[in-house]
């Protein structure tokens, strides 16, 4: 089961995401400073998803980069629920938890080379 996700269904999956990170704690009613996190974080996840849509290219990241940057992106979101966690803020701490958990399985289950022609 391991390596089933082809790249570009990664690319698609981290836009989804990242457009969920923007919107989600202006629903959940989170406090500003996770708001202004998420907003963040979830457009930087939209331009990691729109750089990796080809493995080669004017614009795009090679598949070596972007394995680092979406564990890079994972750990980061567990950083941040760690400090939300610290500070009280539950919701925020449950939001970037469980995106940081997303971002983890998605980054082991995705395929980080490309097939040849």
């Amino acid at each position: 089961m391991t390596r089933l996700i082809p790249p570009a269904l990664r690319s698609g999956l981290l836009t989804v995401a990242g457009a969920g990170l923007i919107v989600a704690p202006l629903f959940l009613g989170l406090a500003s400073a996770a708001i202004v996190t998420s907003v963040v974080v979830g457009a930087v996840v939209v331009a990691l998803a729109l750089a990796g849509t080809d493995t080669g290219g004017r614009g795009t990241l090679p598949l070596s980069a972007q394995l680092v940057f979406d564990r890079g992106l994972a750990v980061g979101l567990m950083a941040a629920a760690l400090i939300f966690g610290l500070a009280g803020d539950t919701e925020a701490l449950l939001l970037f938890g469980l995106a940081g958990i997303a971002a983890l399985i998605v980054t082991s289950m995705t395929r980080y080379s490309a097939r040849p022609a």
